[in-house]
């Protein structure tokens, strides 16, 4: 995709291409993000359970030696922006860039958490820091170091910061994380079944849609498949980022997409954050390393992006976002328990337990805070953050000498200046405690001759070891003991460990102790689930009656052409009779459609909430599956989750 940016995605742009390169200004950047920021606003949480996070943060953190390769070629190939024609001489100086941008995205995702961590309740935010690596097939993907992702969680974002791999180009308009400037890129996503539209897609920078989109998708699927072969969901989702580099732009389908502008709100549809390059407040930005009580980056985006999570929280319904990934996480402490849950089950004998599972799920959630927060301290608060802001300093010095030059490209300057980004990134020392060499930083900031710069930092660019002082440094504050009180009916305990697996096993015998697991049970393989439009039948999971499903549990389909049909209220006979909720996928179509309301004899009836992808959610009155008008939304009886 050999697309150049402009200044910033307008309407037009996304009616000429989502999926084009992307938006940006010049190297002077943009004054402030599509963003705005609502000081006012406090989020609402209404959910049944505590047990689950409100928002879990994603972001690259190291590339694994054998991955670092692989990395650099693909971050060549799949450049947002252009297409960068590099010699050998320049791709010595994008590796470098590429080096830069981990860790880069490892100080700036701690702004990120900071602000939303503040604007929401105590514990209600974890850090899931990824290492790249290469699967089984050699292809570039990701794992969580932590276990941040095993806790049930409304939103999940994406975040890193990005620039331009062609060094020769970082004074025109192409993305750069360099100085004050700053290209962020953010990806929110959840379970399908709280934006089942969009496969709980619900936003994405605009060159990373297609591949995002991709993504949500397969996560769905794996998710329907594991639920399908009972078998415990292990599919771990690699960070968007990380799958755009290895497969780039993706989906070319029509998706349903919309601006962040005010006109389209309402839609279903995957909001679109334009690529902006924004230049941070440069006063602020040259006394970073001396004061660091403003930070810039909040103040000209993460506060205006922090605004734009809150209000998807107020919005969402959050006990439908977790409510699978609760099972998942209850099947952990006793699979029978997450059989039992899946089936809606309210009996007495399950209260208890299901009691018990959520409170340690809330004690674990508790642990991974802790780990969250120490990861913050060490990576912002700590020598980490204080050397990167006098980098972010110096950088920005020699970005104003490159400014006060001539128009014209000069390859060397522009080199110097990157080579001085990817010496000090990719770090020879590998003293945790001395990440920057104090000498290095006191050279960078005296230094007026960028080719001079170049030179003094040479030998030091050798190291192909991409955030190994960020580890050495971030391992102790990782696995530094923590301690959690757990409340269980009249009685308190303290769990102490040092890391999750630790932690894991103590809170499972917790569990064992405390409540006798349910007795084994499995949901009949043979008890159909029915669609009347679909001619195979699926599976029910909940009770059963002549092997048709019955009462409140779970059905879902996947015929032969790739049609998905999955139900959660109640049954009569293996068809969907009752308050429920429905989600009908076709393989032709991308997205899916979400009716919530009544259903008789396996259709909607009655008064019916329908959300299609690209439109806006209506209220409609059904007869016999067929849509006979609009209703009153105040008539609308909801699936309790």
């Amino acid at each position: 995709m050999g697309f150049k940016p402009i200044l910033r995605v307008v309407p037009a742009c996304l009616a000429a291409g989502i999926l084009l390169s992307g938006c940006a200004g010049t190297a002077r950047g943009l004054k402030s993000s599509v963003y705005e920021h609502d000081d006012a606003l406090s989020a609402v949480d209404i959910s049944k359970s505590q047990a689950d996070a409100m928002v879990i943060i994603r972001y690259p953190a190291v590339v694994d030696d054998e991955a670092l390769n692989a990395y650099y070629r693909f971050f060549e190939q799949n450049a947002i922006g252009g297409t960068p024609e590099l010699d050998g001489r320049v791709r010595q100086e994008t590796d470098r860039v590429a080096q830069s941008i981990i860790t880069k995205s490892n100080y700036y995702a701690m702004s990120l958490y900071r602000e939303i961590r503040d604007k929401l309740p105590q514990h209600s935010v974890l850090l899931s820091p990824h290492v790249i690596l290469l699967d089984d097939e050699y292809r570039l993907t990701s794992e969580p170091l932590l276990a941040a992702e095993q806790i049930p969680s409304v939103l999940t974002i994406d975040f890193d910061v990005y620039s331009f791999p062609d060094p020769r180009e970082m004074m025109n308009s192409e993305p750069l994380t360099f100085g004050d400037i700053v290209t962020p890129l953010f990806v929110v996503h959840s379970n399908r079944w709280l934006r089942p539209s969009t496969n709980g897609l619900l936003l994405s920078s605009q060159p990373l849609v297609g591949s995002a989109w991709n993504q949500s998708e397969s996560q769905a699927d794996q998710q329907l498949l594991s639920r399908l072969n009972d078998t415990a969901f292990s599919y771990q989702r690699p960070l968007d980022f990380v799958a755009f580099l290895q497969n780039g732009y993706g989906n070319s389908r029509d998706l349903p997409l919309k601006s962040p502008g005010e006109s389209r709100r309402d839609v279903v549809a995957v909001e679109v954050h334009p690529l902006e390059k924004i230049r941070m407040n440069s006063d602020t930005v040259a006394v970073l390393s001396r004061d660091s009580s403003v930070d810039p980056f909040a103040e000209d985006f993460v506060k205006g992006a922090a605004t734009r999570i809150v209000a998807a929280l107020n919005r969402a319904d959050h006990d439908r976002a977790t409510f699978f990934a609760r099972q998942i996480a209850l099947s952990r402490f006793d699979p029978a328990l997450g059989e039992a849950f899946l089936s809606r089950s309210r009996s007495e004998d399950i209260r208890a337990r299901l009691l018990m599972g959520e409170t340690l799920i809330l004690a674990e959630k508790k642990f991974l805070s802790a780990q969250s927060e120490s990861l913050y301290q060490g990576a912002y608060e700590g020598v980490y953050g204080d050397q990167m802001r006098q980098m972010i300093e110096a950088e920005y010095r020699m970005l104003e000498d490159r400014r006060e030059l001539a128009r014209a490209q000069n390859l060397s300057t522009a080199l110097a200046v990157v080579a001085m980004a990817g010496a000090v990134y990719a770090g020879g020392n590998s003293d945790s405690s001395n990440f920057f060499r104090s000498s290095t930083m006191s050279n960078v900031a005296m230094l007026t001759s960028l080719w001079a710069m170049n030179s003094a930092f040479s030998k030091n660019a050798e190291s192909k070891t991409v955030g190994e002082n960020f580890l050495l440094q971030m391992a102790p504050a990782i696995n530094r003991q923590v301690s959690v009180q757990v409340e269980w009916l009249e009685s308190r305990q303290e769990i102490t460990a040092r890391d999750f697996a630790e932690f894991r096993s103590k809170t499972l015998a917790l569990y064992q102790s405390s409540v006798r697991s349910v007795s084994a049970h499995t949901f009949d393989p043979s008890c159909r689930f029915s669609y009347p439009r679909i001619e195979q039948t699926g599976r029910w999971f909940g009770l059963c009656r002549d092997g048709l499903g019955i009462s409140s549990g779970y059905g879902l389909i996947i015929d032969d052409q790739g049609n998905v049909v999955e139900f959660v209220g109640t049954a009569k006979a293996g068809l969907a009779s009752g308050t429920g909720a429905m989600i009908v996928r076709s393989e032709a179509e991308a997205g899916a459609v979400y009716y919530e309301g009544g259903f008789s004899e396996g259709l909607p009836e009655g008064i019916v909430l329908v959300e299609r992808p690209g439109r806006k959610p209506q209220v409609r009155q059904f007869r016999s599956g067929k849509d006979a008008g609009s209703a009153d939304a105040e008539d609308l009886l909801s699936l309790q989750f």
